[in-house]
């Protein structure tokens, strides 16, 4: 039996947007090799699909199966690589963030510090809620500070920025002065 034009029709479709793929996204050098092995296994494939007698095919099933089973291991070392890397860079990046953030806000507390005023004198009397608000606030700058950056971080991460920022007439262009 040949192999039927179905079957050739889509080994040349699959072949071709393998190409197509390798050369618009390639950028290793070993990538060349594994489309060669992948072009080899499809046409290996497509062997067994002719003529063949019945020992002739389980050998050639046998061949192609032991060729995906390398090509799926190779997928997930490859995988799992650059999973690593993109871990990698992404704790590098969080590291980076934690070291400005708490180079900021020890900035900042010096120049509270620095400024002189004292958590006392800096509260306002008013009612006790307030009151117990600002000045734990003023005792505690870099815990408001955190709590503040947490909340603006909750709001863009909720999509809800236009809406406070209508609300509060920020960058709208219409009241707020």
């Amino acid at each position: 039996m040949a192999i039927s034009d179905r079957i050739k029709a889509e080994a040349s479709r699959t072949i071709d947007n393998m190409q197509r793929f390798y050369e618009k996204y390639s950028d290793e050098t070993d990538e060349a090799e594994e489309l060669e092995h992948r072009i080899a296994r499809i046409e290996a494939s497509m062997e067994g699909c002719n003529g063949l007698t019945q020992d002739e095919k389980i050998q050639k099933t046998a061949e192609n199966v032991f060729e995906l089973t390398c090509a799926q291991e190779r997928s997930y070392d490859s995988l799992r690589r650059e999973i690593k890397i993109t871990r990698d860079e992404y704790k590098k990046e969080c590291q980076e963030i934690k070291s400005a953030l708490t180079k900021g806000i020890s900035d900042l507390a010096k120049k509270i510090e620095d400024s002189g005023m004292d958590s006392s004198a800096s509260v306002p009397k008013r009612n006790s809620s307030n009151n117990l608000f600002l000045k734990v606030i003023a005792e505690h700058p870099l815990l408001a500070f955190n709590a503040f950056m947490f909340v603006i971080l909750l709001v863009f991460v909720s999509g809800h920025f236009e809406a406070i920022s209508k609300m509060c007439s920020i960058g709208s262009g219409t009241g707020g002065g």
